[in-house]
C-alpha cells in the first residue's frame, strides 16, 4: 500500500504541475472529481480494467463513457495509467491530487461534530470562522452528529483539534474536583 500511496503522490504532483503550466488546474480538478466518484462507485471497474484477462476492446468500451467527453489531459492520463496498469490505483492518485490541490489554493477540509444536526447558516458561520483562525480561503466541512458530546462542537483538521464540547467542559471541571 505504501509503493501505491507513494506512485500516487509522484503521479498527482507531476499532474499538478502539468495543469498549472497550462491554467487548467480548477477545470481539469472537477473532471478528476467525477472520474473519481465513477471509480468509486464501482469498485470492481480498476481490477477488470488491470486483468489481463480484459482485451483492449473490452477496455475501450467500459472506458468510453468515462473518456468520450473529456479532456485531452485526461486521456493521455489514461493512456499513462493504462501503460504503466495502475487503474487499482486511480482513486488514490485523484485523491493525492485532491490534497495538493486543496494547499495550492489554500482550502482546508475539517470534520465537525455536533450533538445536533448542524444548518447550512451555522455550517458557513463555522467554516467562515475557521478559516479566518488559521489562514485558508476556504474551509470545507464534513459534518458528523454525536449526541455523546452533548452540546458545543469539536472541530478536527488535518493538523487542529479545537474541542468546544460540553463533555471536554465537564471532563475538565471533573478533572479540577478530584486534584
Amino acid at each position: 500500500m505504501t509503493d501505491n500511496i507513494t506512485s500516487a503522490k509522484k503521479y498527482a504532483k507531476a499532474m499538478l504541475d502539468a495543469l498549472k503550466d497550462q491554467n487548467k488546474l480548477d477545470e481539469e480538478y472537477s473532471e478528476l472529481v467525477e472520474v473519481r466518484k465513477i471509480f468509486k462507485e464501482n469498485p470492481s471497474l480498476a481490477s477488470i480494467l488491470e486483468s489481463s484477462q480484459t482485451s483492449a476492446d473490452q477496455k475501450q468500451s467500459l472506458l468510453k463513457p468515462i473518456l468520450e467527453n473529456g479532456s485531452d489531459f485526461l486521456i493521455n492520463l489514461f493512456n499513462i495509467i493504462d501503460e504503466y496498469q495502475r487503474y487499482t490505483e486511480v482513486v488514490t492518485i485523484i485523491d493525492e491530487f485532491g490534497k495538493l490541490y486543496n494547499k495550492e489554493n489554500s482550502i482546508v477540509t475539517a470534520e465537525v461534530t455536533s450533538a445536533v444536526e448542524l444548518d447550512n447558516d451555522q455550517q458557513s458561520k463555522i467554516a467562515d470562522a475557521f478559516a479566518n483562525r488559521i489562514g485558508a480561503k476556504k474551509v470545507v466541512l464534513n459534518t458528523r452528529v454525536d449526541s455523546d458530546i452533548i452540546g458545543g462542537i469539536v472541530l478536527r483538521s488535518e493538523d487542529t483539534l479545537i474541542d468546544g464540547s460540553v463533555k471536554a467542559r465537564i471532563e475538565k471541571v471533573k478533572e479540577l474536583l478530584l486534584k
